[in-house]
């Protein structure tokens, strides 16, 4: 069983939606976890400064301090009757840096952050400081854009990763969402995109024949139908009332396309990154794929992962 211990909930200084920090309350309550509600008070820039005319830099920023941490001290207050393991910070300076310091100093084990869009009929929802996070903060971070209860959730695996670590990251992907599916009462869906091979890369193979290609993809997806199912039972100890689903396509369209069509509430993926290298943090193909799906998004990052923010 997955547990956390220790959650840290960043809140933007303008928006501070009470579905979100109802989400995180909720998750909270769910672990028995100290949730932590954290503000970050951006430094004013330089070029800013001459526009100031009534009062100093650093005296505003003191005065945003104060009344950010009042209006957090107030959300704690307001929650405490109802859950008593809340408590509040703020900081200056920039917000990803801020934040995940934050995470390192307080050892904890999940940071949420609210990724609802206010912009309409705009689809992305990954914002400067939200790519930032994802990237280099080293605990799970949960993405939240719908605010119900997840009644679907998603893993997204790659069976066929050969990378160090790849076989535990997929294994701790699939455990996340197996865990959040059985503590919602949520159907649990385990996915694999698998890249078509192409005509292009079979005539540099020497190989021109239509039907040799329909037959190695069949090939390939019978193997990862295998895996699958052996990943699932290793995993969630069974398979039963599962759905285990590879699909045809490249992975940064093919993912964000199933999630949309089967209405998935909540997708559990992996940030592919080489461990202890500090700097490679996030795979393309992760990147795409989180810039895409319009549903709320867990990541994860390998063992081993080194954060560049000190």
């Amino acid at each position: 069983m997955v547990t956390y211990n220790r959650i840290l909930m960043a809140v933007p200084h303008r928006y501070a939606e009470d579905a979100t920090i109802a989400h995180a309350v909720s998750v909270a309550r769910q672990h028995n976890a100290q949730l932590t509600l954290f503000g970050v008070v951006e430094e004013i820039e330089k070029e800013y400064e001459n526009w100031l005319t009534t009062k100093l830099p650093q005296d505003l920023e003191q005065e945003m301090y104060e009344t950010q941490l009042a209006a957090l001290q107030q959300r704690v207050a307001d929650l405490k009757p109802n859950y008593d393991r809340v408590d509040c910070a703020v900081a200056k300076g920039i917000p990803f840096v801020e934040i995940i310091k934050q995470v390192v100093r307080g050892g904890y084990d999940l940071l949420v952050m609210d990724a609802t869009t206010r912009h309409p009929g705009r689809k992305r929802f990954m914002g400067s400081t939200t790519k930032h996070v994802l990237r280099k903060c080293p605990c799970p971070v949960l993405c939240i854009r719908e605010q119900t209860r997840p009644g679907k959730v998603a893993a997204a695996v790659d069976v066929f990763a050969d990378k160090p670590g790849a076989a535990e990251l997929n294994r701790k992907v699939l455990a996340h969402a197996y865990d959040q599916a059985q503590r919602e009462g949520a159907q649990l869906h385990v996915v694999y995109a698998q890249q078509p091979i192409g005509e292009p890369m079979l005539s540099a193979w020497g190989v021109g024949s239509a039907d040799m290609l329909d037959g190695m993809e069949a090939d390939l997806i019978a193997s990862a139908e295998t895996k699958l199912l052996k990943l699932t039972e290793d995993v969630c100890g069974g398979s039963d009332g599962i759905v285990m689903q590879t699909v045809l396509g490249n992975p940064r369209d093919a993912l964000p396309l199933y999630m949309r069509d089967n209405r998935i509430d909540l997708l559990t993926m992996g940030t592919v990154c080489r461990t202890g290298i500090k700097g490679f943090l996030i795979g393309n193909t992760a990147e795409s794929i989180l810039n895409e799906v319009t549903c709320s998004v867990l990541a994860l990052k390998p063992e081993g992962f080194v954060s560049p923010v000190e």
